[in-house]
């Protein structure tokens, strides 16, 4: 096993706490993903407006066969719409319940504490060469919460559904970012690994899933031991659809926790690159939410930046840089929330009238509105330089 030099000293301290674990996850540095890699070699030679027509057709058409598609592309999707025999569709609505129950407190999770946390580790280095900063973090949250959203939506993940096309593309996204940081002379590949591995997708589905179970307890909210492990299972799901390879996929919460804690621990110390894109999210979170006043936005960025601090941990908020502050908020908010259904028991007229503003400000996070089922891939390196995507 060739590992790359940045992760040596992680892997060894990893080692003495799960040496399987450890070695599988370092084994994942150096491996992308073989299906979405050939697809995006298939496709190289089209314009943005061909990828668009070529990955509608297969994605949200009727059978492609015989319509020119390359082969890649037929296998990717084929495999993409076998439904593994474990995945149990009444726990899938068990989450979907569960989740748009708690689903501000799970966005404020995933924002302030999973987000943060997986851009402590090497996979902010790919997004902050690709420049993907300010404007495009505002549109990775919003994508980041739509995927979210229709990946609990009932039958969201179904095949056709909108949750599955959103994780396909954004898997080809992954892949299409990946060949273009490899033909770059900014990526080091002695030192990093393959950019967005497969190790990289593993540890992102942990901290998405079995960690951001953690926050929402933090938080206050409510879901039950089924409905947690339900939710976890929907996200083990979807940990396929991205390109996790099955034998090292959690299968778990404590799976989940335990495969971020290994990988984490894998990890080089956070760098510059690891600051700047934590500090572009929660800075950027006010604008997700239609804050745009500047000094609005200022106290609404200290607060998430706050929040963020008692999620993730004085030790990693310090290595971020967040600014520390006497004040915590953290136990005000799961007051708040525990409080918000006590009364709601107790009036169920006024928890009606919460759930549908809570409804809507779900749909306002995810810009249902403002999406347009675009299948284009980036063309460039850095961002700034592609054609729209």
């Amino acid at each position: 096993m060739k590992i790359p030099s940045a992760y040596a000293a992680g892997y060894e301290r990893a080692q003495a706490l799960d040496p399987r674990l450890a070695t599988a996850y370092i084994r994942h540095t150096t491996i992308g993903d073989p299906l979405a890699d050939a697809v995006i070699r298939d496709l190289g030679s089209l314009s943005p407006e061909e990828i668009h027509e070529t990955l509608a057709s297969v994605l949200e058409g009727p059978d492609p066969s015989g319509r020119g598609v390359p082969d890649s592309l037929l296998a990717f999707v084929q495999e993409a719409r076998t439904v593994p025999e474990w995945f149990d569709r009444r726990r899938a609505r068990v989450a979907s319940q569960a989740f748009l129950r708690n689903s501000d407190i799970v966005l404020a999770a995933l924002v302030g504490g999973s987000i943060v946390e997986g851009f402590s580790t090497l996979i902010s280095k790919s997004f902050r060469i690709r420049g993907r900063l300010v404007v495009a973090a505002i549109r990775r949250l919003k994508h980041n919460g739509m995927q979210l959203v229709e990946q609990y939506l009932p039958g969201g993940m179904e095949p056709d559904g909108d949750g599955w096309r959103l994780t396909l593309r954004a898997r080809l996204v992954h892949a299409q970012s990946r060949h273009l940081l490899n033909g770059s002379d900014e990526w080091d590949r002695e030192r990093y690994g393959t950019p967005l591995s497969a190790a990289h997708i593993l540890l992102a589905g942990s901290a998405f899933s079995g960690r951001l179970m953690g926050h929402v307890a933090t938080l206050g909210g409510d879901f039950t031991t089924e409905e947690r492990e339900a939710f976890i299972h929907v996200w083990r799901y979807a940990g396929l659809l991205f390109g996790i390879p099955e034998e090292i996929l959690f299968h778990d919460e404590a799976s989940a926790v335990r495969t971020f804690e290994v990988g984490r621990m894998c990890e080089p110390p956070t760098d510059d690159d690891g600051i700047i894109m934590a500090n572009s999210v929660v800075n950027s979170a006010p604008i997700i939410v239609g804050v745009k006043a500047p000094p609005t936005r200022r106290r609404m960025a200290r607060t998430v930046t706050q929040v963020s601090r008692e999620l993730i941990g004085d030790e990693l908020a310090d290595s971020l840089l967040f600014p520390r502050r006497k004040r915590k908020m953290v136990p005000w908010l799961r007051f708040r929330h525990r409080a918000r259904r006590m009364v709601g028991r107790v009036l169920p007229g006024l928890a009606a009238r919460q759930d549908q503003d809570r409804f809507e400000a779900l749909m306002q996070f995810a810009s249902f509105d403002e999406f347009e089922h675009s299948y284009k891939l980036p063309t460039a390196l850095h961002d700034e330089r592609s054609s729209d995507w």
